[in-house]
């Protein structure tokens, strides 16, 4: 018996009760908000009614009370920046990685313990979670990788392009997969206004266990491994916060910022001229959703059939690079090598080898995976 045998389908079960926990509480922000929103509406209406021969006054009064109200949803986000003004963390990303957690370690306590009872004491699962503990280098112990809102960008604007994103590596190489958007119905789901706000939603589950495919809502999922680059939809978009390398950091020492708007510059040069070779070519059609976790859940199901990403963490692409390549597609860093989650993370993810090739080419063309090297 090997030390690091787990059911994998218990781990699995821990897995999507952790996420649609933290779903629920992702979808009861959002309720609020709309209420808020719809409140806010309603009043606007009822001024403008009550008052047309005073919309100066009218408009001012209602202008404090929405000031007002929205402050109220901003306090309770919490928005901090973390690395750049465009790398946010809310008080619900916190909530949820706490939420998460502490369902996984409810199971992983129980193992661990029963390992040890089995002879293994040296047996331990580690976590690597964005906001608990982001540091922890990957090894080849069991490893829970949580992304507790991925695409946080879109939460803070109300967007629905967000997830839970909670891998588990055994020897560095992901197992099995949980990502789950609450706020997509999957097709044929039944709508429902009647949802309060504690209400767990249907939403999108996808789940993948190594070797055994990859599943939408308990349905199997399957890339397009026929699809040609005229016929793809591509997911690229513009890099927002450049990172200086150790060798950039030296050259840059007197003045950082200068450093990273000049890289910058060069980054977003690069990018739109990817961007104008797929549209030269041309693809079918060219994307930017912000939620890598998300993305690479939506190409498992064939959305998407092609996806550069140069600027990910192992927390980003831990999962969803196991529903692309159980779901048949392929999975590669920038420049063609092999895919790892190791320091700063770059992938190319496609429905097959030759569309794959396809976006390594384009980004050789401008070194783009030298951008994120550190």
């Amino acid at each position: 018996m090997d030390g690091d045998d787990i059911n994998l389908k218990e781990a699995l079960d821990v897995a999507v009760d952790a996420a649609r926990k933290a779903g629920r509480i992702m979808w009861s922000f959002y309720q609020y908000r709309r209420e808020d929103a719809a409140a806010k509406a309603t009043k606007m209406l009822k001024n403008s009614s009550d008052d047309k021969n005073n919309r100066n006054s009218g408009g001012a009064d209602d202008g404090d009370s929405k000031e007002e109200r929205t402050h109220g949803v901003s306090e309770l986000l919490g928005v901090e920046t973390k690395s750049s003004y465009s790398d946010l963390v809310t008080r619900y990303d916190k909530l949820c990685d706490e939420t998460i957690m502490k369902t996984i370690q409810q199971y992983t306590t129980r193992v661990e313990r029963e390992k040890h009872d089995a002879g293994f004491a040296s047996f331990h699962f580690d976590f690597i979670t964005e906001e608990i503990c982001p540091d922890k280098p990957l090894t080849d112990a069991p490893t829970w990788v949580v992304d507790p809102i991925d695409g946080t960008m879109s939460f803070v604007h109300g967007a629905c392009d967000c997830c839970v994103s909670i891998g588990l590596t055994i020897h560095r190489r992901t197992v099995l997969a949980v990502i789950y958007c609450p706020f997509i119905s999957a097709p044929l789901a039944p709508l429902t206004s009647v949802l309060t706000p504690m209400a767990a939603p249907a939403g999108e589950l996808y789940t993948a266990i190594r070797g055994e495919g990859a599943f939408l809502n308990g349905r199997p999922i399957r890339m397009q491994d026929d699809v040609k680059p005229k016929r793809a939809l591509v997911n690229f978009g513009y890099p927002m916060r450049p990172c200086l390398s150790r060798a950039e950091q030296q050259q840059y020492a007197a003045d950082p910022e200068k450093g990273k708007q000049e890289k910058h510059k060069k980054m977003i040069h690069a990018a739109a001229h990817i961007r104008r070779q797929l549209t030269k070519q041309p693809v079918q059609g060219v994307r930017s959703y912000g939620a890598c976790a998300l993305v690479l859940a939506m190409m498992a199901a064939g959305r998407i059939d092609l996806y550069m990403e140069p600027s990910g963490k192992i927390w980003d692409v831990c999962a969803g690079s196991l529903l692309v390549t159980e779901a048949g597609g392929v999975v590669k860093n920038l420049s063609g090598g092999e895919f790892g989650m190791e320091g700063m993370t770059t992938i190319i993810a496609a429905a097959n080898e030759d569309l794959c090739n396809y976006g390594v080419e384009l980004c050789n063309e401008v070194q783009y995976e030298h951008f994120w090297m550190m």
